[in-house]
């Protein structure tokens, strides 16, 4: 019997973040699936840090891939985000934007848009800075020496071995 999930070899030698980020993440003004989705995370992630009060000192996002909108609201709520996935290549991505290298994705209208939910208090670059100062990760270390429990396996595997 054949499982519904992809191998791990398989993720790692074709999964292509950059096109995934252009599919569901290139915030338009059409009224696609991806788009509504995308609106309806943005509305919830600023509920749950900006308005119901969830904040700390530090927030670990597990799995991040190669996004930040899970992040932009949450900046407002934590001083440190730590970013992690288990994919170099996502953590390659997130990285490129984090240094405003060239050809990093352009998240400018998703971060608008998180600014007009959150009344404006920042504008789009202001917005982006301050969650480039909160997030820290180290892409190019294996997963136990970013300070991540394990040495990398997802939990499953790990569960699996250590039996």
């Amino acid at each position: 019997m054949e499982s519904g999930f992809t191998s791990k070899d398989t993720y790692l030698s074709h999964f292509n973040p950059r096109d995934y980020l252009e599919k569901y993440y290139s915030f338009g003004s059409t009224q696609s699936a991806e788009n509504q989705i995308l609106r309806f995370l943005l509305k919830n992630l600023f509920n749950i840090f900006c308005v119901a009060g969830v904040k700390g000192d530090l927030l670990i996002d597990i799995g991040s891939g190669p996004t930040i909108y899970q992040l932009l609201s949450a900046c407002e709520s934590f001083k440190t985000i730590i970013a992690t996935d288990y994919t170099d290549q996502n953590l390659q991505e997130l990285e490129k934007w984090l240094k405003k290298e060239p050809g990093a994705f352009d998240w400018s209208s998703v971060v608008s848009y998180v600014c007009e939910l959150e009344g404006n208090r920042a504008k789009g670059q202001e917005k982006e800075e301050k969650l480039r100062r909160a997030v820290k990760q180290e892409p190019q270390q294996p997963a136990e020496a970013r300070g991540l429990p394990g040495d990398g396996r997802c939990a499953e595997e790990q569960l699996l071995h250590d039996r």
